[in-house]
């Protein structure tokens, strides 16, 4: 048995000692990225539960789906309803566009939920809130993309098409006779 010099003893701990910190830093990668991909996990859950939040708040309240559908003048106290399910919801747009602007979620999920700003702001009603009150308070730079969104998307008649798709000669009544 040889007996090792002090160097040889250090030089040994020096490999050890730099073997126990690559495996320290794989480990910490390794638990880095799980909690990454945690986060954007609990980002696109949220993001759902807030789009059926929005959907089951409209689905609830008449006077909120009247509010998207009459060319009536709406009461004062229906205005509020709308000003404000309208505030929530772009929070809620403007929460995912930071989400997407921090690279926490993806393009096409963004462009996803971003979408349903043309249902929220489709209609001239909804337009005019956020040219007017609806912008106040909101991050300047995604008011200059929700902007340019509506710039690209015209008003929508998704909310009257509603009522109508089980009427005869539309295309899903003609397949539900079938």
């Amino acid at each position: 048995m040889t007996n090792l010099t002090l160097d040889e003893i250090s030089s040994i701990a020096n490999l050890l000692a730099a073997i126990g910190v690559l495996i320290t830093l794989i480990y910490l990668a390794r638990q880095v990225r799980q909690g990454n991909l945690l986060a954007k996990f609990q980002v696109r859950q949220h993001m759902v539960q807030q789009a059926q939040a929005e959907l089951y708040q409209w689905s609830r309240d008449p006077s909120l789906r009247n509010s998207f559908v009459t060319k009536e003048p709406l009461s004062k106290g229906e205005l509020e309803v709308m000003h404000y399910f309208l505030i929530a919801a772009m929070r809620q747009r403007e929460w995912e566009w930071f989400q997407f602007k921090d690279g926490v979620i993806k393009k096409d999920v963004y462009e996803a939920y971003h979408g349903v700003i043309a249902l929220h702001l489709g209609i001239d009603r909804s337009r005019r809130w956020w040219s007017t009150v609806g912008r106040v308070g909101f991050n300047p730079g995604f008011v200059a993309d929700v902007d340019a969104f509506l710039a690209r998307h015209p008003t929508t008649t998704y909310f009257e098409d509603i009522g109508k798709f089980d009427a005869p000669g539309t295309p899903a009544a003609a397949a539900a006779a079938q």
